[in-house]
């Protein structure tokens, strides 16, 4: 019988992030610090927070406008009306307000709550910043793929993860929002289970180790945001994207009516 063991480790000296830093760069400069050499068929776990912020995905609230569509949304959740403007601007759909969670469908089909908008980690709350999503996120986990290899010769895989929250349970877990050189989903070897039964589960394999890396990386004030997987089981994927992950979501607001742009 074939055994493995599977590795995760936190790189430490991840700095602040600012709009236009190489962030690729500053990880393969911890991951020296730290005496990590990179090698083929890592797994680079890289948390969505510091990947928008590089990319300069932050909002200031006063220069955001809310609609009465917002002011409504605030009315009913308690939420900044600028805030939920950013919910419906980011969002293909809000399918349903549980007191303060506003469930939505991301434009770019990920259901959770608020659509990726975090305040958290951005600067003093009472500045007033928000961080979203990258833009693409599957071309932000390729670029940083591109350049990791170029700075350590490591061909190794990338996945921007993010916390998500479920309608269904209670909390949030770690999940992949972008991936590059890695394939979205696993099925096992053989065909059949210890009885003889015709069993080929596909195993969501991105969001499997997305999850696992969050248990690292901590949250709140925790600075570890880039995690290394070595020894973890996957298929390279030239092509890889995301959205081969994603089941198509209604294009639908919580009173029925069609989403902007639907």
């Amino acid at each position: 019988m074939t055994t493995w063991d599977m590795r995760f480790r936190a790189l430490p000296g991840i700095p602040l992030i600012q709009p236009g830093d190489d962030l690729p760069a500053l990880i393969a400069k911890a991951a020296e610090a730290d005496d990590l050499a990179f090698a083929d068929g890592d797994v680079v776990v890289v948390a969505q927070k510091v990947v928008s912020k590089a990319e300069g995905r932050i909002v200031r609230l006063d220069d955001v406008a809310p609609t009465p569509e917002a002011e409504e949304l605030a009315e009913r959740t308690g939420r900044d009306a600028r805030l939920c403007q950013l919910y419906l601007d980011e969002s293909a759909a809000i399918t349903e307000v549980r007191g303060r969670h506003v469930v939505t469908v991301h434009r770019l089909g990920f259901v959770g709550t608020g659509a990726g908008v975090d305040m958290s980690n951005v600067a003093d709350r009472a500045e007033g910043y928000a961080v979203l999503l990258p833009a693409d996120p599957d071309a932000s986990a390729r670029g940083i793929r591109a350049r990791l290899h170029e700075l350590t010769g490591a061909a190794v895989a990338v996945i921007v993860s993010d916390s998500f929250g479920s309608p269904v349970r209670e909390g949030a877990i770690g999940a992949a929002i972008g991936i590059a050189g890695i394939r979205h989903a696993e099925e096992p070897h053989g065909d059949a289970d210890l009885f003889g039964n015709a069993s080929k589960p596909m195993m969501n394999r991105v969001d499997e180790i997305a999850a696992a890396a969050s248990i690292l990386m901590g949250q709140t004030a925790a600075a570890r945001p880039v995690i290394v997987g070595r020894g973890v089981p996957h298929t390279v994927d030239e092509n890889a994207s995301i959205a081969r992950l994603l089941t198509p979501q209604p294009a639908t607001r919580q009173d029925g009516s069609p989403a902007p742009g639907a």
